[in-house]
């Protein structure tokens, strides 16, 4: 089968519908495909198309590589359901004879009706048509392969959709962080200067002898206390933005890259003692926790 998947992010969502009208009968395919850790296929077919099944999912591996995927295809053939009644003449002649050497015997009164004979054991024999599954394999393979096309299009609609609001979340992320990278000297000057204040209460008569010891203990809170959070989260969100940009199955990676956005930024905010950079915490740790919910509907 080629491919038909294109150079994009695919959602694990997605409906595929085909039919086609063949030389063995009316074929419809349906196929809905939802999230799920792997690839699984759920198979419903008539029983007659059971040896099938292997061939069928060959096909839909071949071009959707994560989600639950189930199948239904139906077939409407005068092959499917129809019955053939036929009569075991011989037996029904050897049954005749008995009776009617029975009947003199013991001097039963009455004809022998044919409701007798169709009753005996064996008379009749009633079976249902053979499908003809090796000659229905071409239409269904067309008609399956049909459908889908339609089941990676839609997949590869929503995953549009999906990453192009990953996006806006990755650029909301980098604008509070660059905001708190603005708001940085400030709290640090903020925080040296509680911290003075501090030394001084602590010291009290002593502060004016330890000007010099103050001075150094309120020049180790520096920026630096949060600045390789900051850049590993800017390494991080340059790794997803190039993840976005990738034409694979992403939706692990991408993932993963949340996970360690948030280990990061609950650092930050740990660390971090400014009332306007906690508020671009909170709201980085929200822009997150939305990656995390879309990305698990990605292939």
């Amino acid at each position: 089968m080629t491919s038909t998947r294109q150079g994009a992010i695919h959602s694990m969502t997605g409906f595929g519908r085909a039919t086609r009208r063949t030389a063995v009968g009316s074929i419809s395919v349906e196929l809905r495909s939802t999230n799920h850790r792997y690839l699984e296929i759920e198979h419903h077919l008539p029983s007659s198309l059971a040896t099938l099944q292997g061939r069928l999912a060959e096909l839909i591996r071949s071009q959707i590589h994560r989600g639950r995927v189930e199948l239904f295809v139906a077939v409407q053939s005068d092959h499917l359901g129809r019955r053939t009644v036929s009569f075991d003449e011989q037996l029904l002649q050897g049954y005749h004879d008995a009776l009617v050497k029975v009947k003199g015997r013991f001097d039963v009164k009455g004809p022998i009706t044919l409701e007798h004979l169709v009753n005996l054991p064996q008379a009749v024999t009633v079976s249902e048509g053979r499908f003809p599954t090796e000659d229905a394999w071409g239409p269904i393979r067309e008609t399956v392969q049909a459908a889908v096309r339609e089941l990676v299009r839609t997949r590869q609609r929503e995953g549009a959709k999906l990453t192009a609001d990953l996006r806006r979340q990755v650029q909301s992320i980098e604008r509070h962080v660059r905001a708190i990278k603005r708001r940085l000297p400030k709290a640090m000057a903020e925080s040296r200067r509680k911290l003075r204040e501090q030394l001084r209460d602590l010291l009290g008569a002593r502060a004016a002898g330890s000007a010099a010891q103050i001075e150094q203990a309120a020049a180790l809170v520096r920026d630096a206390d949060i600045h390789e959070e900051l850049v590993r989260l800017e390494s991080h969100l340059a790794y997803m933005r190039q993840t976005l940009a990738s034409h694979q199955s992403v939706g692990k990676r991408l993932d993963f890259i949340a996970q360690e956005l948030l280990r990061e930024v609950n650092t930050v905010g740990a660390k971090v003692n400014d009332p306007e950079a906690v508020q671009h915490v909170v709201d980085i740790k929200s822009c997150i926790e939305r990656i995390r919910e879309q990305v698990q509907n990605l292939e």
